[in-house]
């Protein structure tokens, strides 16, 4: 019984084997591009945002995040208190302008 046991698995291993070396290997597929621009979008508040975000942040990681106008100003005041230069007028009129051409995208 166990040398039954033990084909069946060396006979497992082996197809294993046979299956894992006949898989092509990949190919590499077409470079990767980023739907985000590597410029935040011109507008009223776009040099708080350079002037502010980009210290840490690129545009693309900005961009992606989609957010209303409650979630930015969240962000935005969890930011100040990280140290992003932004007093209360400057994160009004940022909130707006991240709202405005980097707010939520239709069809979500």
């Amino acid at each position: 019984m166990r040398n039954g046991l033990a084909a069946a698995v060396a006979l497992a291993g082996a197809l294993v084997l046979a299956l894992v070396g006949a898989v092509p290997a990949k190919q590499p597929g077409p470079p990767l591009v980023s739907v985000y621009s590597a410029q935040l979008p011109t507008g009223e508040g776009r040099a708080i945002a350079e002037r502010a975000c980009l210290v840490c942040h690129s545009a693309q990681l900005i961009a992606q995040q989609a957010k209303d106008s409650t979630a930015w100003e969240k962000t935005l005041v969890l930011m100040a208190k990280w140290g992003a230069p932004v007093d209360s007028v400057q994160r009004d009129t940022l909130r707006a302008y991240l709202v405005r051409t980097l707010g939520p995208r239709s069809g979500r």
